[in-house]
């Protein structure tokens, strides 16, 4: 029976409601929530509970209200303090675990209601999205890829899914399927993983068509991390749903802008994740090392002068993007390397200083970024009849992108989320 302590209506209002798709602000906004789903939303003078019903009010004055942020892209086994990937791999399954219960509620803490996890080591993706689940551990909506598919040595082939061969991704892909993966992620160049080379591609295109076909063949995305060109032009090729990074680095080290590429991209509506906030995270995280310590070793000073000019580089090629009409989605790529979790408010400032409107960007994390991922129907918009999960913030984000860092509230599925350090 219900609790008769618990109201049958929750009633939040603030200066104003933005509701995540993209249109004007609702000012001086209401949000009627009852049990774990949206009953109205609209002027605080017209949402009202029902005549005689139980309702709790909760004011944000100051405030706006937003759909509950959706990340996609996040690594819930990294733990955001530098380590790189071959450190987290040597990490036993259980420590891994652990992070990830730590990482899961720092993102609710921070407003994300629900993520897409794109690779962790063996089963503890599965795992964190089925303690979820059960309650067991508080956090959001977990969309899960498990294991990336990666070539022998390539990039996190570490993670346990290395292929190589039509035949041998193809048994990768129904493996991950069968294990019960949401969605498939494919590292299609390399990346920071030492043994691979992030300016080529690493699987060719009959092996990643092949991937892409047996995902949407069980009705699974497909998204492939790519940082070169020639990467992009298979992925292309292949039929991926998103390219995650997209960066056109070629293999003499050169980045050069493709606009045929992105032409390519823009017709077919592919999603873009370019990943703006982690190169941000890189810079901070090294000079919080200077500043801790009082200098940088000169590798560390060579990687900071790197990641500074990349920064520059990826800016100017996602401004030329979305000059060109890619469809930009946000996603944090945290807790990887140095971004700690929760970081998608960053993803979402980022991709305004890239050229997006504020209003696109905030679209970009929610209803947007839901669409991308395959959970638009219950994720990202505040509509009568959605899941429950609102954002509080202090200020507008329509002026300000930062306000929507400064979170006052999360519910999640209709409860306020009692957001504790960890």
């Amino acid at each position: 029976m219900p609790d008769p302590a618990t109201p049958a209506f929750r009633l939040l209002v603030a200066d104003r409601v933005i509701d995540g798709s993209g249109g004007p602000a609702i000012e001086h906004g209401a949000v009627l929530l009852s049990g774990d789903q949206v009953v109205a939303v609209g002027p605080a003078s017209q949402v009202r509970a029902p005549d005689g019903a139980s309702v709790e009010v909760t004011k944000y004055d100051g405030g706006s209200l937003l759909p509950g942020y959706v990340d996609a892209h996040t690594h819930v086994v990294a733990p955001g303090d530098g380590t790189p990937g071959e450190g987290v791999a040597a990490m036993s399954d259980d420590t891994l675990l652990m992070i990830a219960v730590a990482n899961v509620r720092r993102m609710l803490n921070n407003g994300v209601t629900t993520a897409r996890e794109n690779g962790a080591k063996n089963r503890v993706g599965f795992s964190i999205r089925d303690g979820i689940r059960r309650g067991i551990i508080p956090g959001p909506r977990m969309v899960i890829s498990g294991r990336p598919i990666a070539t022998t040595g390539g990039h996190l082939h570490f993670f346990g899914q290395a292929a190589d061969g039509v035949e041998g991704v193809r048994h990768a892909t129904r493996v991950l399927i069968a294990d019960g993966a949401d969605w498939i992620k494919i590292t299609a160049t390399g990346g920071s993983t030492r043994s691979s080379d992030p300016l080529r591609p690493s699987f060719t295109t009959e092996e990643l068509r092949t991937i892409v076909d047996e995902a949407h063949n069980r009705g699974k995305l497909a998204a492939a991390h790519t940082t070169a060109t020639a990467g992009i032009e298979r992925v292309l090729d292949a039929g991926v749903d998103m390219i995650i990074h997209c960066v056109f680095w070629n293999p003499d080290g050169a980045y050069r802008y493709r606009a045929d590429l992105v032409d390519r991209i823009a017709a077919d509506g592919r999603w873009a994740n370019p990943t703006l906030h982690t190169q941000q995270t890189e810079i901070d995280g090294l000079e919080g090392k200077r500043a801790r310590q009082g200098f940088l070793s000169p590798e560390d000073e060579a990687e900071v002068a790197g990641a500074r000019a990349s920064m520059e580089t990826l800016l100017d090629g996602v401004r030329r993007m979305i000059g060109q009409g890619v469809r930009m989605t946000a996603g944090s790529d945290t807790a990887w390397r140095w971004g700690r979790a929760g970081g998608l408010a960053g993803e979402v400032y980022q991709l305004g200083q890239a050229g997006l409107s504020n209003a696109q960007a905030i679209v970009a994390g929610t209803s947007g970024s839901a669409e991308s991922i395959g959970v638009s129907d219950t994720a990202g918009l505040l509509r009568a009849g959605r899941q429950a999960d609102v954002v509080a913030v202090d200020g507008n984000p329509l002026d300000d992108l930062r306000a929507m860092a400064r979170i006052r509230d999360v519910w999640l599925a209709g409860r306020r989320v009692e957001r504790t350090a960890v």
